[in-house]
């Protein structure tokens, strides 16, 4: 979810930096709720809610653990993988399968380590200087099920395999990102753009051949391409493709009572897009007109319904992005003051812009198309890597440290 132009200033996203205090930060609390601790664990990317109440979760290193119904956390880890780990890589997509309660089946994505290599640069001809070794590594997204067998994950096998292989240059940046089942029954997965640099003739985001910069739907059994799919017919398509033209769609959430997708596209350094994402849609990265890229919307084929930025900043200001990481729904019988909303967390790391703001974020939306943003409002200030929502409602949410849980204020 960092940027590249910034990967300098960037030394540690989910990292372990210290969390923001508790409610709102110490300051006003509009939307009368709190925050509970509800165990301390390190880089949490996602987690998910079993029927059985059990909370599913994935840390960026590699482990996937439980918390069991009455709070207390299983002892050894439910599965592990050693994933690659660079900035944004490493295990970052969780899901439990539909049909979870009778097959017991728990999805994981993650960056496999492919290669590691030393790479030396060569001094231009007549050149003084000395020639430069440089530790190159690469990595692919895969997807993996394991059977639940009493807290245990069993019976491990490859959904997806067959990502490309990350770019050497450009390790660690926009590649895996999070998975979900859709109201249909199929998994989506995004697949970030690899950080391919800016503009260039033959960007993979707008290649209906590769899988890079898309989101992915396919069967949840073998990976193949799910039924419906947009591009089945094109033989120069890969037929998994959902929507394209994509850089960093790190993370979306299904709309309750529409079954429609809201996803964020994270851009370089501004606006960071709302996306309702459909069908054969293209969403227009790299098209996006010349960096920094001022005018918001510029180029895409599908128009954002929302644009995020930093507070005291406009969504097409320089450096006002904000790394939105995870999405979740809410509802106004367990949150009145949210009301029926898209929440959202966001990274908001550091810059030359200003101090970090890791916040979540209330979004809401007009009834009954929820295609239009009527409220932008941050009810937290210290969500930043993933959102859950458990069977009565509740929602759970991430930092570096912790996992918690927001309550009204009178609970």
């Amino acid at each position: 979810m960092f940027k590249t132009v910034r990967a300098g200033l960037l030394l540690a996203l989910w990292s372990s930096l210290l969390a923001l205090g508790t409610s709102c930060g110490g300051e006003s609390n509009p939307f009368k709720v709190k925050s509970e601790r509800v165990t301390q664990a390190d880089s949490v990317s996602a987690m998910q809610f079993a029927p059985d109440g059990r909370l599913f979760y994935a840390q960026l290193a590699g482990d996937v653990r439980i918390i069991s119904a009455d709070g207390s956390p299983q002892s050894e880890p439910f599965a592990h993988v050693d994933p690659a780990l660079s900035i944004e890589w490493g295990l970052t997509g969780l899901a439990l399968d539909p049909d979870f309660a009778t097959n017991h089946y728990v999805y994981i994505y993650y960056s496999q380590p492919v290669r590691e290599f030393e790479e030396t640069t060569t001094p231009a001809p007549g050149s003084t200087t000395s020639p430069t070794t440089v530790a190159r590594k690469t990595a692919r997204p895969v997807v993996l099920r394991f059977t639940d067998r009493n807290g245990k994950g069993e019976e491990q096998k490859v959904i997806v395999g067959d990502l490309p292989e990350t770019l050497p240059e450009h390790p660690g940046f926009n590649a895996n990102g999070k998975i979900h089942f859709g109201k249909d029954g199929f998994l989506y997965i995004t697949v970030g753009d690899y950080d391919v640099q800016f503009n260039v003739p033959d960007h993979p985001s707008q290649y209906l051949s590769t899988p890079i910069g898309k989101l992915l739907r396919v069967n949840k059994e073998d990976g193949a391409a799910a039924p419906g799919n947009p591009f089945l017919d094109r033989p120069d398509a890969d037929p998994r493709i959902f929507a394209y033209g994509f850089r960093e769609p790190f993370d979306f959430a299904v709309h309750p009572q529409t079954g429609k997708i809201f996803g964020s596209d994270n851009t370089p350094v501004n606006c960071e897009e709302l996306n309702i994402v459909e069908a054969g849609g293209n969403y227009g990265w790299p098209k996006v007109g010349d960096f920094p890229y001022p005018e918001c919307g510029a180029g895409g084929q599908k128009q954002a319904i929302h644009y995020f930025a930093r507070e005291g900043r406009q969504p097409g200001d320089f450096l006002s992005f904000v790394e939105i990481s995870s999405f979740a729904f809410v509802t106004a019988a367990k949150y009145p003051t949210l009301g029926d909303a898209l929440i959202v967390c966001q990274l908001g790391s550091e810059n030359s812009a200003g101090p970090a703001q890791p916040r979540m974020r209330r979004i809401s939306l007009a009834a009954p198309a929820f295609d239009q943003v009527t409220a932008d409002d941050v009810v937290v200030k210290d969500c930043k890597l993933s959102l859950a929502v458990s069977p009565d409602g509740t929602v759970y949410y991430s930092n570096d440290k912790e996992i918690k849980k927001l309550l009204p204020e009178t609970q």
